[in-house]
Formats: structure tokens, sequence, C-alpha cells
């Protein structure tokens, strides 16, 4: 009996963890726009791309509200 252990093909199991966090972002942030099918399939250079994409749009998102946020705090001042 050969007891060969896998160490080229496939994903080790410490990659794992990364990858399906990637793949429920891109599905959860993409509002429908993703399936689990689809994401898992994706070569990795577009998961890459697309969760640049995705981290972009929500930092423009975070820095837009902190923007609107300052600018409401100066309309406002309390006397």
């Amino acid at each position: 009996m050969f007891l060969w252990k896998q160490t080229f093909f496939g994903l080790r199991p410490n990659h794992r963890p990364l990858i399906h966090s990637e793949i429920f972002d891109l599905i959860y942030h993409s509002n429908g726009g993703f399936t689990f099918s689809d994401v898992y399939e994706l070569p990795i250079y577009l998961r890459k791309f697309y969760m640049k994409k995705l981290k972009d749009t929500i930092n423009k998102q975070n820095s837009a509200t902190t923007t609107d946020t300052n600018k409401t705090k100066q309309l406002v001042k309390p006397k």
C-alpha cells in the first residue's frame, strides 16, 4: 500500500480559510452579482481583481461617510 501525500495539486489546508473568506466577501457584498460556483471557478487573477475593486469601493464609501459626518458636525455647533 502506498501512502502518497499530494504536495503539488490542490489547495493546502492553510489556504482554504483565506480563499473561502474571499468567496464569502465577493458573494455577500456583490448583492447577488456572484454565486458560490461563479467565484469558486474564477481564475485567481480575476478573483484578486474583484477583491481589489471591492476593497476600493468600500474604502471610498467609508471616506465619503466620514467626510459627510465631519461636514454635519461643522454645520451644527452647539452654543
